[in-house]
């Protein structure tokens, strides 16, 4: 069998090459710097140009707020990278001495290298605030869509019964009801979001919906509020109903806000912090466009704070 010199498929019009995929020049004016491995080449002028993932690009600069299945294995397994970035300093045994703390002056147990828990865990907050505020400053000059999902619960066989996506100008990109594999609807769950199997019918399955979910998500960023949740039940809809999953990594909008305001346990509800941030009168009302609009102006929100600091 002839191997080929050159296996990247190869395109000669800029306007047939995927959305996701661009030159390293391009990326490193959006500050990607890890690329990953060369994915095409584009003919320009009578040369090739290498071009790389996107999607990749951004795992690399961007993973912390990737979803927490992101990069485990089959059996779950795998870091954590914002907990791998709060405990990063933690010593080898042994290494954990008493004295005088170099930061704040106080006698205490517990020193390392000279620095007092207290100060420790203050430093690491303020690096996850740090993390969280170049996270939001960027995202707004890039494309992206919030997605927002309604499910037959909580649960490791439910799955999704509405999906919105909205562009950043809060537009509707995707919205869509969804009939369920299971062909019902728990009433602890229609209680949510107020669905039940009645108001399904005659709604798309999740295989005609993926399709066009996968082509408005190409090549941008993708995020939710809570996203290892969201992208769970799209990950558990595909299983369902055996139909290969092909949606990039969810980038939870969640943490990025809760340790953007210090919470540092990265979580908050949603109707939570859009109180908090003055956009929320009332009930939320759990429909999924709904839900993603409020996602996006929190992060707004968000973003106008971190601009202005």
């Amino acid at each position: 069998m002839n191997v080929p010199d050159d296996p990247l498929p190869r395109y000669r019009r800029r306007e047939d090459v995927p959305r996701d995929l661009r030159p390293a020049a391009e990326l490193n004016e959006r500050g990607y710097r890890e690329l990953g491995p060369p994915r095409a080449n584009l003919a320009v002028d009578g040369e090739d140009v290498v071009l790389y993932s996107t999607s990749e690009a951004r795992r690399h600069r961007d993973g912390m707020w990737a979803s927490r299945t992101a990069g485990k294995d089959a059996g779950g397994r795998g870091p954590d990278v914002v907990k791998a970035l709060a405990d990063g300093t933690l010593p080898p045994p042994g290494r954990a001495l008493s004295g005088t703390c170099r930061v704040c002056g106080r006698d205490g147990l517990g020193l390392i290298d000279g620095e007092c828990p207290s100060c420790r865990r203050e430093r690491r907050e303020a690096a996850l605030r740090g993390a969280a505020g170049s996270w939001i400053a960027r995202l707004f000059e890039e494309d992206f869509v919030v997605l927002d999902t309604e499910t037959t619960g909580l649960g490791r066989r439910d799955e999704i019964i509405e999906i919105g996506v909205i562009d950043p100008g809060g537009h509707t990109v995707l919205e869509t009801l969804v009939w369920p594999h299971a062909g019902r609807v728990p009433d602890a769950a229609r209680r949510v979001h107020g669905l039940g199997i009645e108001s399904l019918e005659g709604a798309p399955s999740w295989p005609e919906v993926l399709p066009e979910l996968q082509a408005v998500v190409a090549g941008r960023r993708v995020l939710a509020w809570n996203a290892p949740f969201d992208e769970r039940m799209a990950r558990q809809s595909s299983r369902l109903w055996r139909v290969t999953h092909g949606l990039p990594t969810f980038e939870c909008a969640m943490r990025a806000y809760a340790l953007a305001r210090g919470v540092t346990t990265g979580r908050r509800k949603l109707a939570a912090a859009a109180a908090e941030e003055g956009l929320l009168e009332g009930a939320q009302r759990h429909r999924s466009s709904d839900d993603a609009r409020l996602t996006l102006a929190v992060l707004r929100s968000l973003a106008a704070t971190v601009d202005d600091a």
